[in-house]
């Protein structure tokens, strides 16, 4: 009976409880589990990436124009192709000047003028040969007229000798006999003294000519070592592109100095006079004056390479070394090598100095011996006289017929002098007017070839070539048409150096410098390249541009792209989007800890794109476990917060 009654109000409870309200379960007190993601304080870097967006652009556009009146007969390209420096991209028909014609009336003209050169060359040459013909003649003839007039000068003062009778025993005859072998011997001494020393002189120049072969390849050695280091000229410019920022770096006076001293070698060993003294010394003649100046000269030339690599060695000294760049072992190398230039130089130079001291000493005392020998002939002559005077007294007719004899010597030989002379200015007139004339039809070839260059030029001009390596924007002509010499052809995009420039804030340009590597994106492509300029003044919106350059050949122009820029602070960045803002200068950053989410108050710095500096936060910051994740939806009545 009990538990008939227990059943009926229960019952009754249930059918009470559906009539009123919902039945409520343990079911709907149940929390759901919430996924937070955190991060430690000390697991978020220092270094992070600025992220900027440019469009790029080309340093360089043109418009090409024609250079002649014609017809299109082709046209190579058509709009967005690549094009590169003289590739052919249209071709003309000449239908007004007849520029081949002229071409080939030119060439005809050079022809003429080179035939007309040769011809005359030849008559030259005859003339100046019948002349040298002539001339040996002559001086053959002055050696025989000399040799006969010393026998006929001989026989006279035999002669007057003999008609002295009494005397011919006497120790005066005796006497004169002795001094004209005397005076014989002495004039023998003074030839073979005159062509020892000429032969001496010959001797000096040929050596000489090998000291100076020795020193233009001494010269050019050093020339070549050294601008392949320091690159002042085009022929080695690019040598020492990797490290001539290294090179000298701690004296850059030093640095200049050194390539101003190759400048001067350089310029030296390609200027005029340079040439003229080794044209000189290939030459069989050469005068002393012309010795001592050559001496002079490579003494100079010596001194000035010594000078350019004292002053690389010093600049060597002053570089600093750079893995990959300009290594501590290729300067080591290097200065090895100015080392062994200069011990070179040091024995080369020092045999040198002998030699010029000795052929100094040489050309300035074998005249005055010489000439001593003669005066000691024109004094034993002179003895010889006053001796003979005192046999010839007796016997005038004798007297005179030395005399005459003396006469018709002098008579003849000056004669014979007096012509080679003669022939002598005939030759040399005939060489200059040869050397006028030929340089007259020089010319005239060359304003033939001038002509034809023009000609061909002209010609040249029917063929349209792209000056620039780029892109054809724009096609202005068609085939068939006529165009005209100021008529615009075609408009070309240069892909040399494209460039793109982003800006920075103040704060940001602190973290960034010339030539930092930066990340080029665009298209999904990837380019890693380097800031070329940084300005230092800021724009209207207080902002500082800069200018990223790329290798020529990148042809990504006009496309948008994406800069990234690493970056390295000396705080630790956060994501913006985990901070929140609750005011000026107030910052909040939620934290997970004791299985409850908990905002801090934070200091915060500079801002970085996506990033932010944290200066200092209310709680010792190295305990921080930050949320990371978004939490705006959390409800802690619906959920049990978890960490992943």
């Amino acid at each position: 009976m009990k538990q008939l009654i227990a059943f009926i109000i229960l019952a009754s409870l249930l059918v009470s409880c559906s009539n009123s309200a919902e039945l409520v379960t343990d079911w709907d007190t149940v929390k759901a589990d919430f996924y937070v993601e955190t991060m430690l304080w000390s697991e978020f870097a220092s270094s992070s990436n600025l992220e900027k967006v440019g469009k790029v652009n080309s340093s360089q556009d043109i418009s090409l124009t024609a250079n002649t009146n014609g017809r299109v007969s082709s046209v190579l390209v058509k709009v967005w192709d690549s094009v590169s420096a003289g590739q052919v991209i249209a071709r003309l028909e000449d239908n007004i000047w007849n520029l081949w014609i002229n071409l080939q009336r030119s060439n005809i003209a050079i022809q003429r003028a080179k035939i007309n050169y040769e011809s005359n060359e030849i008559a030259l040459d005859k003339q100046i040969f019948d002349t040298r013909q002539q001339l040996d003649t002559l001086r053959r003839n002055l050696s025989a007229a000399r040799l006969d007039a010393e026998q006929n000068l001989l026989q006279a003062e035999d002669n007057v000798t003999n008609s002295n009778v009494d005397n011919l025993d006497s120790q005066s005859a005796l006497r004169l006999e002795q001094l004209d072998n005397n005076i014989e011997k002495a004039q023998l001494d003074y030839e073979i003294k005159v062509a020892a020393d000429a032969q001496q002189i010959t001797s000096y120049s040929a050596n000489l000519r090998k000291d100076f072969n020795a020193l233009t390849n001494y010269i050019d050695d050093v020339i070549d070592f050294t601008d392949n280091i320091l690159w002042v000229t085009e022929v080695n410019r690019n040598e020492n592109k990797r490290f001539e920022q290294f090179l000298g770096a701690l004296d850059l006076e030093q640095k200049s100095k050194s390539k101003t001293f190759l400048r001067q070698l350089i310029n030296a060993r390609e200027s005029w006079e340079f040439s003229n003294v080794d044209a000189r010394l290939k030459q069989w003649s050469i005068t002393n004056a012309e010795l001592l100046d050559t001496i002079e000269f490579i003494n100079g030339y010596y001194e000035l390479s010594d000078d350019l690599l004292a002053s690389l060695e010093q600049t060597l000294f002053n570089s600093t070394p750079s893995v990959g760049e300009l290594s501590e072992q290729q300067i080591d190398g290097y200065l090895a090598q100015i080392n062994w230039f200069q011990s070179q130089s040091q024995w080369t130079y020092g045999a040198f100095i002998s030699f010029g001291s000795s052929v100094k000493t040489f050309l300035n005392t074998y005249e005055d011996s010489q000439k001593s020998i003669l005066k000691s002939i024109e004094l034993q002559k002179k003895d010889r006289e006053i001796q003979a005077k005192t046999l010839w007294s007796s016997e005038l007719s004798a007297q005179t017929w030395l005399e005459r004899t003396k006469i018709s010597i002098e008579d003849t030989i000056s004669n014979l002098e007096a012509q080679i002379i003669s022939t002598e200015n005939t030759l040399n007139n005939a060489i200059k007017n040869k050397d006028i004339t030929l340089r007259s039809l020089e010319n005239a070839i060359n304003e033939a070839n001038v002509g034809y260059s023009q000609s061909a030029k002209d010609y040249n001009k029917l063929v349209i070539t792209s000056p620039i390596n780029g892109t054809i924007s724009e096609s202005l002509i068609d085939v068939g048409q006529e165009v005209y010499s100021w008529n615009n052809l075609f408009d070309i995009v240069s892909d040399s150096t494209p460039e793109v420039q982003v800006s920075f804030t103040s704060s940001e340009k602190e973290l960034v410098s010339l030539w930092q590597e930066v990340i080029v994106t665009f298209a999904w492509n990837e380019i890693t390249w380097k800031i070329y300029s940084i300005s230092e003044v800021a724009d209207e919106n207080l902002n500082y541009k800069s200018t990223i350059v790329f290798d020529s050949g990148v042809n990504i122009i006009w496309n948008l792209v994406t800069v990234t820029i690493p970056i390295s602070t000396s705080k630790v960045l956060l994501p913006i989007n985990i901070i929140d803002t609750q005011g000026d200068d107030i910052w909040l950053v939620k934290i997970f800890s004791w299985s409850t989410i908990t905002p801090v108050r934070i200091r915060m710095g500079e801002v970085y794109w996506e990033y932010v500096e944290l200066v200092s936060c209310a709680l010792q910051c190295e305990d921080l476990n930050i949320i990371t994740s978004d939490v705006s939806n959390y409800d802690e009545n619906k959920f049990n917060i978890v960490e992943k």
